[in-house]
């Protein structure tokens, strides 16, 4: 059979938890790979700003990560992307660097050589999608390259591709979310009697959070996220920048703890929508919107801009987002066709998020 097998190579840039459990499920899932898909996927680079890793020829994944035991760098000097990119011969680009506070030049940069380079790119990397999906989406076609780029969102919970391939002919109208399991644990934890930075060091104690949780408890994760959807499915040609934020430090403990009097759940709501407004409650006001849309469609009128804020909500028990808290993120479609759509994960953690990678690069290699 392995005569049979056609040979995959990666090079990954950024080593660090999702590059890791990565690795692992493509070691895991080698047998699979080769039994159901025909497929050897093999390892011919890696990088990162402490260390690299270059085997022309290809390592197993789980030799790559025999290379770089946890905690360890990649035993090789570090070297320049584009260097490292040329000089491994890959077939696809596994993009997964720490994204970057704003604007996200680096990754993109490293997005466009690999274009350039022949190669097709997968990536966990938000911040290209959510700051320069146009161009990068105008190189890919000048370059006859593809990119997926699934668990940018919502870990490796099918988003994109629920859009893509399922919802036929569905355009997006908008969507309400909760995006960040962070500022979930927190509120929970603030309506159960913990202080703010009670709760806080209690996400950074477990992981939740990072030693800097600003870009979760400011709205930033959660802009990301928004202008990453809503520019792939929406063409809404926006950035974080423009999403309206608040921030988790300036809601009440009071308003919190009476939102639970009251049979509700407060949530930091991530809302994106075109034309029409926004309900009482934070989340869109998509009958208003659709119908918003359907005007200017028949009147002749292009859409209008899409708008998106993130805002604490405080939702009726029985809103599908109200029961999501810790690790759980779910997203609300709103659809033409199909109406709403509700998309929920109750894991969002690292081997979620290593998933979508992997399914990401299998959707590349089955439609090449």
């Amino acid at each position: 059979m392995s005569a049979d097998l056609r040979t995959v190579k990666l090079c990954l840039l950024g080593f660090g938890a999702v590059a890791r459990g990565f690795c692992d499920l493509l070691e895991r899932q080698q047998d699979a790979l080769g039994r159901k898909h025909g497929l050897r996927v093999l390892i011919t680079g890696a990088g990162t700003r402490r260390g690299s890793l270059l085997a022309p020829e290809g390592v197993t994944a789980g030799a790559a990560l025999a290379a770089a035991p946890k905690g360890a760098p990649l035993p090789e000097p570090p070297r320049p992307p584009r260097d490292l990119l040329t000089a491994s011969g890959a077939d696809v680009l596994v993009e997964l660097t720490v994204m970057e506070e704003d604007y996200a030049p680096a990754a993109t940069g490293h997005i466009e050589t690999a274009f350039d380079l022949g190669m097709d790119v997968v990536t966990a990397n938000k911040g290209p999608i959510a700051w320069n999906w146009r161009r990068i989406a105008a190189k890919a076609a000048a370059t006859g390259r593809r990119i997926r780029f699934e668990s940018t969102v919502m870990d490796g919970l099918p988003v994109f591709s629920l859009l893509e391939f399922t919802l036929v002919d569905c355009r997006l109208l908008g969507f309400d979310a909760v995006f960040n399991s962070t500022t979930n644990f927190i509120i929970d934890a603030m309506a159960h009697g913990a202080p703010f930075d009670t709760a806080l060091k209690h996400t950074q104690d477990e992981g939740f959070a990072e030693a800097d949780p600003s870009h979760d408890i400011d709205g930033w994760d959660a802009a990301c996220k928004a202008a990453a959807l809503a520019n792939v499915a929406m063409d809404a040609g926006i950035t974080p920048a423009d999403v309206e934020k608040q921030s988790l430090r300036d809601v009440p403990l009071e308003r919190i703890r009476r939102a639970y009097a009251e049979g509700k759940r407060l949530r930091l709501v991530t809302s994106v929508w075109r034309d029409g407004g926004v309900d009482d409650d934070g989340t869109a006001d998509m009958d208003g919107g659709a119908d918003g849309a359907g005007r200017a469609a028949a009147s002749g009128r292009p859409p209008g801009p899409v708008r998106a804020r993130v805002r604490a909500a405080e939702l009726d028990i029985d809103h599908p987002l109200a029961p999501l808290g810790e690790e759980s993120l779910g997203v609300v479609l709103h659809t033409d066709l199909m109406g709403d759509v509700v998309v929920a994960e109750l894991g969002a953690l690292v081997p979620q998020t290593a998933y979508g990678v992997y399914a990401d690069l299998l959707h590349l290699c089955r439609t090449t």
